[in-house]
C-alpha cells in the first residue's frame, strides 16, 4: 500500500511540474507574440507561431531532421472537403476536420514532409485551426 501512495506522490509531482512548465512557456509565448515579435525558438523552417517545450522540440528537429528531395508516399482517407485522415510513409498522421466558422481542426503527429525546406522534420505534433486542411 506504501508503494502506491509513493507512485502517486511522484506521479502527481511530475504531473505538476509539466503543467507549470507548460503554463509558464504559454505566457511567454504570449508575451512575444503581443509585442509584435516574430517567434522564433530554432526549430526547422518554423513558421511565426510559438512551440511549447522548444527548447527540447527544436533541439530534437535540429538532430534528427534530414533534407529529402523524395517526397512521401501519401494517402487520404474520405473525402477532402469533409473530415478525412492522412497516412504517409515515413511514419505521419494528419487529421482534418471542418468546423462551423469555415476553418478547420487539424492534428498531425511523425515525420512531416517540409516542401519548402525540402525534408522530414521530426518530431512533430501539431494541433491547431487552419483556413484549409493540410497534408504536411
Amino acid at each position: 500500500m506504501k508503494t502506491w501512495k509513493r507512485v502517486s506522490l511522484v506521479a502527481v509531482t511530475i504531473g505538476i511540474a509539466f503543467g507549470f512548465a507548460f503554463y509558464r512557456n504559454l505566457q511567454n509565448c504570449k508575451k512575444l507574440e503581443s509585442y509584435g515579435t516574430t517567434v522564433k525558438q530554432g526549430c526547422i523552417n518554423q513558421g511565426n507561431d510559438c512551440r511549447m517545450f522548444a527548447t527540447v522540440i527544436c533541439w530534437s528537429q535540429r538532430q534528427m531532421s534530414w533534407k529529402s528531395e523524395r517526397e512521401p508516399h501519401f494517402v487520404l482517407l474520405g473525402e477532402p472537403d469533409r473530415t478525412h485522415l492522412g497516412l504517409a510513409w515515413p511514419p505521419y498522421l494528419v487529421f482534418n476536420s471542418p468546423d462551423r466558422n469555415g476553418r478547420w481542426r487539424m492534428f498531425r503527429v511523425g515525420f512531416r514532409y517540409d516542401r519548402t525546406w525540402k525534408g522530414y522534420i521530426f518530431p512533430t505534433v501539431a494541433a491547431k485551426y487552419v483556413e484549409q486542411p493540410l497534408r504536411y
